[in-house]
């Protein structure tokens, strides 16, 4: 049984952009406790050499990782073995903390295993661990089968899960990701710098406008409900009770002149926001656009994805529980236009399967030939186009992540992860980590039979 507490875990997750940092895994889980972008820096000492630093000038700046795959391994390690012994207070030989760490699908297998070397090797962990982000986006929406679309800055994974194991066969990196949306922003308003295009991209005037929400596809929004003073019709008879006609006229006029300023975003012709410079940015339509081709492509990879796994009951589950998540997710509809873009391209109606497959219930004739194994191959076909498709909802039973976006689902599920591998308690899970004891007897490679990569 996992023989660490709660309070001694330590969960760390790094990508391109930005790290996230937790140590100690409350009863509620909370959003991360330090989060830091993924660099470090290059300064000068007093002998003339260098060293590694968590600060520094930009101009000194080192990115371990860009696009998801490990650019420069001593940073990356530096910058983890800083946050895990500043964030535990941990600066001795003997730290108590055991490590979860993500990983991504770009990294190599002796990458993986020189990382866990030196956690043991210089850092002295109790225990390590690593799971891929996609596994830990799984364990945040509580699923075992999902497809999983990580949308990042410069690329996206789409992983499909089966009972917890990745397909390897059939995941994909697509090049194509946030910084797509950036740069068609860009060119629709060329006179913003670009620190704006992306605050732009983050700020809640910049949305999604679904014109196919009301299509067969779509949500139907619900029916407008109106009232009598909606509808501009004066309650002649209550006016009359109340004996202050002007009065309540009065207020009727100004209720109806606050209603007209009151427009959302998407009824405004222009709208505007503050940028990190306190100045004020004005946008038109423009910000209604920019996503439109990373949408439609990342619907057709989707597709390509599942519809590569062998078992077409599991293209149905994976159909069913699409998952996305990743910095993209923070604009308003980008979500839902997933969802009606893929439905676009690859639903099927239970109406028109009905009607194309060949039925075993037509009336019989004299000669009819038997049914033969040949006949029945034919319908196999229509399975591997989905009559469902659904976007897949995280668990809402932490109280600390609600009001979060889906950008943070893969670090929820990390903590729950590393509660489960390094924690007692019903769900534990056995033999998912790295001992001192371990290493000491198999090494690094000893990652490779634990099962979750």
């Amino acid at each position: 049984m996992p023989p660490f507490r709660d309070e001694v875990v330590f969960v760390i997750t790094t990508g391109s952009q930005t790290t996230r940092v937790q140590f100690g895994l409350p009863e509620s889980l909370t959003p991360a406790q330090r989060t830091v972008p993924t660099r470090v820096y290059k300064v000068a000492n007093d002998d003339g050499k260098t060293s590694l630093s968590l600060e520094g000038a930009e101009s000194d700046a080192i990115y371990p990782i860009r696009k998801g795959i490990i650019q420069d391994m001593d940073s990356l390690l530096y910058l983890i073995e800083s946050l895990y012994r500043t964030t535990t207070n941990s600066d001795t030989d003997s730290p108590f903390a055991p490590i979860l760490l993500t990983c991504n699908s770009e990294w190599q297998p002796k990458q993986i295993e020189e990382i866990i070397t030196y956690m043991f090797k210089k850092v002295h962990v109790p225990a390590v661990t690593i799971i891929p982000e996609s596994l830990a986006a799984l364990y945040a929406y509580a699923l075992q089968i999902a497809c999983v679309v990580n949308v990042g800055e410069e690329k996206t994974e789409i992983t499909p899960i089966i009972d917890f194991n990745i397909v390897e066969s059939a995941q994909a990196v697509v090049e194509i990701g946030g910084k797509d949306i950036n740069r068609a922003l860009q060119s629709l308003l060329p006179t913003l710098q670009p620190y704006q295009i992306e605050e732009l991209k983050r700020s809640p005037i910049y949305e999604i406008l679904n014109d196919k929400s009301m299509s067969f596809f779509g949500e139907p929004s619900a029916p407008a409900t109106s009232s009598v003073e909606d509808e501009g019709i004066v309650d002649v008879a209550a006016i009359v009770a109340n004996g202050n006609a002007r009065e309540i006229l009065a207020q009727r006029e100004q209720k109806k002149s606050s209603k007209q300023v009151e427009l959302k975003n998407a009824e405004m012709p222009r709208n505007s926001f503050i940028d990190s410079k306190g100045q004020k940015v004005e946008v038109g339509t423009e910000r209604f656009k920019g996503t439109e081709d990373i949408i439609e492509r990342l619907s057709h990879e989707i597709g390509n994805v599942i519809g590569k796994l062998d078992d077409i009951a599991r293209r149905g589950d994976c159909w069913e529980n699409i998952i996305i998540v990743g910095g993209p997710t923070v604009i308003k509809g980008f979500v839902d236009a997933m969802l009606l873009s893929l439905q676009e391209h690859f639903l099927i109606t239970r109406g028109t399967t009905y009607s194309e497959l060949p039925s075993g219930l037509n009336t019989p004739g004299y000669g009819t030939p038997p049914a033969t194994p040949a006949v029945y191959g034919q319908t196999l076909g229509h399975g591997q186009v989905p009559t469902t498709i659904k976007i897949a909802k995280m668990a809402e039973y932490f109280i600390g992540w609600k009001g979060h976006t889906w950008e943070d689902a893969p670090f929820l599920g990390s903590q729950i992860a590393a509660k489960q591998i390094f924690t007692p308690g019903i769900a534990s899970i056995d033999g998912a980590y790295i001992s001192r004891e371990d290493f000491a007897e198999h090494g690094a490679r000893e990652i490779w039979n634990l099962g979750l990569l």
